[in-house]
């Protein structure tokens, strides 16, 4: 029996920019608009996707500060790793979100239960941040699981089959666009349940194709299987007679020994996500640095980050006894670069677009359509328009 996992971090990416121990709200903003914000500033309605300062007028003591992508990264690398020990199969959805292969894992840890809280405790001691898991048997009900459990509990296990247990959920829950939800709620249609006892044939004409997707999903018949593999991970040893004490030396070693490692990456096709340079010093002392790669990866390039790597190391004029150099996250190299929250992306670029139209004719002539009152039957009485500030 198929049986997947969803793993659920809230609020990561905030999470992630927040300075240990720090209180009060926060936002992380990138380009003027909101790309995270935590439960506190949430909670007192800011929405991800909205301009900075509609953000800080809903929320005025929160702390701004701008995303940092590669501490994103690394942080999010961390948490594939501590899941990668824990189920065959990874396949990441976004930053804060991934779905595992839960097959199997009742026998191997005793129960659902037992495997979900070693995920968990792995997560928390790789990023130091709570993660909520939900398993079922299709991913759509795998995510809905994840969002509804308790926080105190952290996970929630789907045993009754899949349909039955999404059926009291919101319609809301749904991959549906606004205008077909609302056009739900006028039906009367408010549950899952509710639009997945439609006939199929009856969705598609009059929601669309598009929302057939929407419905195998509420009949719990999401049968799209985990497209994630097992996180391969290609390690570089080197051990040294006598404790090396030159850092051009080291470089040149660990260059050396990586060519066939640089080969096979090349033949395969594959890319690297990061490199994880662990080094064992002569007086028993452990240093360890890593850098993100997010693509191909040739010589010159590693020559580069290696000399960067190496650039913290020293001080203590023991030498090192060995090094290990990790390549991790081999994916084909076409499709690595993540994308972190695309509809905000999106959302972004139409803005500065509008707002170019602007500067270049008038404010008055660039106009956006915004939802007033989403119930209303007549459209002049749902939208209305707004200028654009330039």
């Amino acid at each position: 029996m198929s049986r997947i996992a969803c793993l659920w971090i809230p609020h990561f990416v905030a999470e992630t920019m927040r300075e240990s121990g720090e209180p009060g709200p926060l936002l992380v903003v990138e380009d003027g608009r909101v790309l995270d914000a935590c439960a506190e500033a949430v909670g007192q309605g800011v929405s991800v996707g909205e301009p900075t300062s509609r953000a800080l007028a809903r929320c005025p003591d929160a702390r701004v500060v701008p995303v940092d992508r590669a501490r994103c990264l690394e942080v999010w690398e961390q948490v594939l790793d501590a899941l990668a020990l824990h189920s065959p199969g990874i396949e990441e959805a976004r930053w804060g979100t991934a779905y595992l292969d839960a097959g199997g894992m009742a026998g191997l840890y005793g129960s659902e239960a037992n495997w979900c809280q070693a995920v968990r405790a792995e997560v928390r001691h790789a990023a130091q941040m709570e993660a909520r898991l939900g398993v079922a048997g299709s991913r759509f009900a795998a995510w809905v699981a994840a969002k509804s459990c308790e926080p105190e509990r952290g996970y929630r296990i789907v045993e009754q089959p899949d349909r039955a247990f999404l059926s009291p959920f919101p319609v809301d829950e749904l991959p549906l666009p606004e205008e077909t939800l609302r056009r739900l709620r006028l039906l009367g249609i408010r549950t899952i349940g509710g639009f997945a006892r439609l006939p199929a044939i009856s969705v598609a004409e009059q929601f669309g194709p598009d929302a057939l997707e929407a419905h195998r999903c509420a009949r719990g018949a999401d049968t799209h299987p985990l497209s994630g593999q097992r996180r391969e991970v290609l390690e570089v040893q080197l051990d040294f007679d006598v404790p090396e004490t030159g850092l051009r030396p080291l470089l040149d070693a660990m260059l050396a020994a990586s060519q066939g490692t640089l080969a096979r990456l090349d033949k395969s096709g594959l890319g690297v996500r990061r490199i994880t340079l662990q080094a064992r010093l002569d007086g028993g002392g452990t240093w360890e640095r890593a850098a993100w790669v997010g693509g191909e990866l040739g010589k010159a390039k590693l020559q580069t980050m290696l000399a960067s790597l190496l650039s913290g190391l020293g001080g203590d004029g023991g030498g090192v006894a060995s090094v290990c150099l990790k390549f991790a996250g081999l994916e084909p190299r076409v499709g690595l670069q993540l994308n972190l929250f695309a509809h905000a992306e999106g959302r972004t670029r139409l803005e500065e677009t509008l707002r170019q139209l602007a500067q270049k004719h008038s404010p008055g002539c660039v106009v956006r359509a915004r939802v007033r009152s989403p119930d209303a039957l007549l459209l002049r009485d749902r939208y209305a328009l707004e200028d654009v500030d330039p």
